[in-house]
């Protein structure tokens, strides 16, 4: 398939392209996922170097595993997800635990979490499902392809046949919900 035609399929049309070994179908991913990602990672780490290296991973060892990666809801979503995972690992690792502690002037505590936190924790989390589940149907429908599926506005508008713009209100208030609903954990 000559390159400027990839341009018009969608994300899983060309995964399944690229599962085939389409070096092209990888560059139009890469170019379509790249800066994204690589936004996701800076978000976290705020080193511009680990996040290109992080990204850089996850699209060589995406490549590399190809033909065993099943991606069946959205590949924008599980290339973020491979992002964030990469991030967790960077930091956890000793090298970046010395260089913030550097950059800190200080030693960092270890994290551990009590029975306190971790009750903490399933009390939040169950709050969260308790008011997700209070959210009109429809909305928690969009608010869960986004979140959940990692769908983009454009997708969920053409997945449930609305607007762009709906799709934006509905987020807006779902997350606008979430938030009253679950303020007392964030009062304290």
């Amino acid at each position: 398939m000559p390159p400027n035609n990839l341009q018009h399929l969608s994300d899983m049309e060309l995964w399944l392209i690229i599962t085939d070994g389409n070096v092209p179908a990888y560059s139009e991913l890469y170019e379509r996922f790249w800066e994204s990602l690589f936004e996701t990672a800076y978000w976290h780490l705020y080193d511009k170097a680990a996040a290109k290296d992080i990204v850089q991973e996850v699209f060589v060892y995406c490549w590399q595993k190809k033909e065993q990666i099943q991606i069946n809801e959205s590949v924008a979503a599980y290339f973020r997800t491979a992002v964030r995972f990469k991030v967790l690992n960077y930091l956890k690792s000793e090298t970046a635990r010395e260089k913030y502690q550097l950059l800190a002037g200080r030693a960092l505590p270890n994290i551990t979490c009590n029975t306190g936190e971790h009750m903490a924790m399933a009390d939040l989390q169950a709050s969260y499902r308790r008011e997700l589940e209070r959210l009109p149907e429809k909305m928690r429908e969009v608010f869960i392809d986004s979140r959940d599926h990692g769908l983009s506005i454009d997708e969920i508008a053409q997945k449930r046949a609305i607007s762009p713009q709906t799709v934006k209100n509905q987020l807006s208030a779902a997350l606008k919900k979430l938030r009253e609903g679950l303020g007392n954990f964030f009062m304290e």
